[in-house]
């Protein structure tokens, strides 16, 4: 692969000398606009011809202009808003390369955002099932300390009650101040009983008597502690639970993916968002689920327990990407 970079006035001007010096097939790597100047920066690549036994390139076959299919001169202009849009937000360079590795398509910048997260991000929202269902349901919230788990798990559980489905709520929080008591106080209003589990044991006794729909709340957890740790792990593994991290939006990008590196001796598949309506920044998160490949699932967006989780999908992501920045 050959690389060039090019500065140029403007967009259109730049892109002009990526054609002139690499031609039709050059893929733009990243792009930038240079500071203290009315000028922009671009990188570009194309892929060298493969040697011939013979040491020289192979020739390229000949391709009549005309069955040559090429993204309209207005996807460029449009990729660069795309990663100044990711840039906003601190996400490392090399995802936003590969997310916009792709040809961009749509007619707006927030279509195209949406159809770049879709196509590079997984999507999974969580399943509350019915309380017909006599097989048992459980998500167990896990994360570091001080994100909104607690807060998460009374939302959850104020859905279902309101619904008149079957939930039972469990605890392993009662080394925090407060932990018990602050679930609590939502399952008196909801009319539920709190479970308190001082450790695996005493879990796996609830989880025995439980059916339906499970809330497991965790105490939060400190990722480079070892101790603490392996007493959630030996929580998180027990059968039939199903361990959903939770991180908070606004947090550093490459804080978020070394925090998230321990939790993932844990089966977690799944991450869900909180403090969405308190961040300008999603780097952290969109940093997280990229490098270490796990679904977005939920995101709460208020303080009130009467606001349910929201289901992420490719449009709420560029809404909530693009709200601070029109």
């Amino acid at each position: 692969m050959r690389l060039r970079t090019f500065t140029a006035p403007d967009m259109p001007a730049a892109m002009k000398l990526v054609r002139e010096a690499l031609g039709d097939d050059a893929i733009i790597l990243s792009s930038e606009s240079a500071r203290g100047r009315k000028s922009v920066k671009v990188t570009a690549a194309v892929e060298e011809e493969p040697m011939t036994d013979g040491g020289r390139r192979q020739e390229k076959k000949i391709i009549p202009s005309s069955s040559i299919i090429r993204p309209p001169l207005a996807a460029e202009p449009l990729r660069f808003q795309l990663q100044e849009t990711l840039r906003f937000h601190n996400l490392p360079e090399l995802f936003i390369a590969k997310l916009l590795q792709k040809e961009v398509s749509g007619r707006s910048l927030r279509s195209a955002l949406e159809h770049s997260l879709e196509a590079f991000y997984a999507f999974s929202p969580l399943a509350i099932r019915e309380s017909k269902s006599k097989v048992r349901h459980v998500l167990m919230l896990v994360g570091p300390p001080g994100i909104g788990k607690t807060l998460t798990i009374a939302k959850m559980a104020a859905s279902l009650a309101l619904n008149h489905q079957e939930v039972t709520v469990i605890t392993t929080d009662n080394k925090r101040a407060g932990g018990i008591e602050q679930l609590q106080a939502f399952t008196d209003i909801l009319k539920l009983t709190l479970h308190v589990a001082a450790g695996r044991a005493e879990l796996a006794k609830h989880l025995k008597a439980s059916h339906g729909q499970v809330l497991i709340d965790t105490a939060g957890c400190n990722p480079y502690d070892a101790g603490e740790m392996k007493e959630l792990q030996s929580c998180a593994v027990l059968p039939g639970i199903e361990p959903v991290l939770v991180l908070p939006a606004g947090g550093d990008s490459l804080e978020a993916i070394d925090m998230v590196e321990p939790f993932m001796a844990m089966p977690i598949k799944r991450l869900l968002v909180t403090r969405s309506d308190t961040a300008r920044r999603f780097g952290g998160v969109l940093a997280a689920a990229a490098a270490h490949e796990l679904a977005f699932c939920n995101v709460s967006d208020s303080s009130s327990i009467r606001e349910k989780l929201q289901p992420v999908s490719g449009a709420l992501l560029a809404r909530l990407l693009l709200k601070h920045q029109q």
